[in-house]
């Protein structure tokens, strides 16, 4: 025990010489950022090592008494004195006189203030104020683990994009919040009138739904088409515009049934909704369209006045959210009224959307053989 008391104090005097030297003739042996080692042997001889170089030299033995290293070396931040622990501030390096190291020597690690801790030495962790810096939980403000607890530093798990809901087919994504309202044309297809209403439509961001007569289909395929092919929605509205109220159970389905097949073979989109001409109906009628029935509650009328500005005071002013609107596609004074109310029903807030768009986002299931007017 004397004798490894003895060994402390002769190397604190050597730390001390060592550090007189610097501050006298204003050496820096140690180059900023490098770490120098002072090895003491059970012979008392020393050996310097400097870390960044890899060069060591051989000492030769002191002849000091016992003493103390009363001075700080700020840049080393180590202190020592007798029995004494002296523990570095910057790099956790401890000198003790009863304290051997790992290997034969006892050693005493300075360490330049401003370089990096070293990870193995106990009781120390990297600093998590650092930018890319793994923390351990715990770690106490100033990055070190409590006395005897040790801890694994792990990383912030990385934050992660919410996935983006999928949308049914023929579904665009709107905003629930605003108004919307769906424009419906019935007794197209009618191309110099069809054309016209997408065009204003895909201007202002609105889509709309066509309830078709399935016998004129054959003759306007390319405006069928670019019906499905920019978003609009295509419906049913009997093969050839028969009062279904008049007709038997296998006629009603055949009907039906006809405009199915015949906007399919053309778009390769089979329609779900279908309008009743004239929105006649009975209780046969009713058991044999095995589809959602969609009438309206804004009706313009425009078949009957064929004016434009009629069918616009029929409108503005007058829809809300959830109203759908009927008009025709057979008539140019309708194309007319369309190009002035798209953009006044857009400046005012309101969506324009298709039935199955509006359906979607009010929540509303649409189910086969009931009848809708509105979805508000």
């Amino acid at each position: 025990m004397m004798r490894k008391t003895c060994k402390a104090i002769f190397a604190a005097g050597l730390l001390a010489s060592l550090l007189t030297f610097q501050t006298a003739y204003g050496a820096s042996p140690i180059a900023n950022g490098a770490t120098m080692i002072i090895r003491v042997d059970e012979n008392g001889q020393t050996q310097r090592e400097n870390l960044e170089n890899g060069t060591s030299g051989e000492g030769q033995a002191a002849n000091g008494g016992a003493g103390s290293l009363t001075g700080t070396d700020t840049s080393a931040g180590a202190a020592a004195s007798g029995d004494q622990t002296a523990a570095g501030t910057d790099a956790g390096a401890v000198v003790s006189g009863d304290q051997t190291s790992t290997g034969a020597d006892t050693a005493a690690d300075l360490t330049q203030a401003g370089t990096a801790a070293d990870p193995t030495q106990p009781n120390v962790a990297a600093d998590p104020t650092q930018a890319g810096a793994m923390t351990d939980p715990n770690a106490s403000p100033d990055g070190t683990l409590p006395e005897g607890q040790t801890g694994e530093l792990t990383e912030p798990l990385p934050e992660t994009a919410q996935p983006v809901p999928q949308l049914p087919a023929g579904i665009r994504a709107l905003d629930p919040t605003k108004p919307m309202i769906a424009l419906t044309f019935d007794d197209g297809p009618y191309a110099p009138v069809g054309n016209r209403i997408m065009d204003v439509m895909n201007q202002y961001g609105g889509k709309c739904t066509f309830f078709m007569v399935g016998n004129r289909v054959p003759s306007y395929t390319a405006e069928v088409q670019r019906m499905v092919n920019e978003g609009f929605e295509v419906a049913n509205h009997t093969q050839d515009h028969k009062y279904l109220n008049q007709l038997g159970a296998d006629s009603i389905r055949a009907q039906v049934e006809a405009c199915n097949n015949t906007i399919q073979a053309v778009t390769g989109v089979r329609p779900t909704l279908m309008r009743l001409p004239g929105g006649n109906k009975n209780s046969t009628v009713l058991a044999n369209v095995n589809m959602p029935i969609i009438l309206w509650n804004v009706d313009t009328k425009d078949w009957k006045n064929r004016n434009a500005q009629s069918v616009i005071n029929a409108v503005m002013g007058k829809v809300k959210d959830g109203d759908i609107v009927l008009m025709h596609e057979l008539y140019t004074s309708t194309a007319e009224a369309v190009e002035a109310l798209v953009p006044a029903l857009t400046a005012q807030g309101f969506q324009l959307v298709t039935v199955s768009e509006l359906a979607y986002y009010k929540g509303l299931p649409l189910n086969p053989g009931q009848i809708y007017n509105s979805i508000p």
